[in-house]
């Protein structure tokens, strides 16, 4: 919830169809997740908490329903994205920004991606957002950082889609129908199980 408000306080967001907003938020905001994630870790703790209120983040449970195996390959990339938020965290709140104005981020194998009604205006709105992440690296830390930083993004972004894919093919594996039945009807929406 914390993230759909941040992308509220975004003008070029709140400017787009009503659909095209729903339908974006619907199949980029679980992938934005361990994006999102890296602006609340905390390297002291070595946990995720954005908020005094919230638990610790505990990786027992992804363990237990993805494996070992995939739990190490979410870890790797997320120290990755951490690494550059440590760096500079508005990098990732440029790309968070970026990715949720991104058709076709996610990476679902069984739904199908509703077609934009103004995807025009989507691309507009990710365009500006990504010159300005662009003038913003090489503006703060020069040309050569900035390419370095940018192609780093954009290795981490597949690497993440890719994965992305493993796990929501494991976790509709390790759910039971009387499972998919008990989720929440907005994690039913994001999961993409009906």
């Amino acid at each position: 919830m914390r993230l759909i408000s941040f992308f509220k306080q975004i003008p070029e967001f709140n400017e787009l169809n009503a659909h095209d907003k729903l339908t974006l938020v619907k199949y980029n905001l679980m992938p934005l997740g361990i994006l999102n994630c890296t602006l609340a870790y905390d390297a002291k703790t070595k946990s995720i908490v954005e908020d005094d209120s919230d638990a610790p983040w505990n990786p027992s449970p992804w363990i237990r329903i993805h494996s070992e195996e995939i739990y190490l390959r979410v870890k790797k990339i997320f120290e990755s994205f951490v690494q550059i938020a440590q760096y500079d965290q508005r990098i990732i709140q440029l790309a968070l920004i970026i990715l949720i104005l991104t058709k076709g981020f996610s990476t679902n194998d069984g739904a199908s991606e509703p077609i934009l009604n103004d995807g025009i205006a989507v691309y507009r709105a990710q365009n500006y957002y990504t010159e300005l992440l662009w003038k913003y690296l090489e503006t703060i830390h020069g040309y050569g950082k900035a390419a370095q930083i940018f192609n780093e993004l954009v290795a981490h972004f597949i690497s993440w889609q890719t994965l992305q894919r493993d796990l929501q093919r494991t976790l509709k594996e390790a759910l039971s129908p009387a499972e998919m039945d008990d989720l929440l009807p907005i994690m039913k929406s994001l999961l993409h199980v009906s």
